[in-house]
């Protein structure tokens, strides 16, 4: 099976991507799953967090999982390596996926390859 790795976190869900990805038998890893940190301060995110009692880092990965794309959190701190892999006890409602779906842009490279300059 082939795979494919692209930046995909709340606020920069690359849909196009992952759907050809899906559609053609390529396994979607999410690179940068918690915006390089940045999303973890929105307060939707955080707002959706306290009603699962989980963290806004779990509610991403979790988000991540329920749209068939492996995320891949990076952490050296063993506390958060076992925060990141408790998020099999809960599913996200259709509601807050799609709430989810909705936030703006809060965090994380978004590289635009049309607008990079050498």
């Amino acid at each position: 099976m082939d795979y494919d790795t692209i930046e995909y976190h709340p606020g920069f869900g690359q849909v196009k991507s992952a759907e050809y990805c899906h559609a053609n038998g390529i396994v979607v890893e999410a690179r940068s799953p918690l915006g390089s940190g940045g999303v973890l301060r929105n307060g939707e995110l955080n707002m959706i967090a306290g009603k699962y009692k989980k963290s806004a880092a779990q509610i991403c990965i979790r988000w991540l999982l329920q749209k068939n794309i492996v995320p891949l959190p990076k952490s050296t701190h063993e506390k958060y390596i076992t925060e990141n892999a408790d998020v099999f006890d809960f599913s996200l409602s259709e509601e807050d996926m799609a709430a989810i779906d909705r936030i703006p842009y809060c965090g994380g490279m978004m590289f635009d390859p049309d607008s990079a300059r050498s």
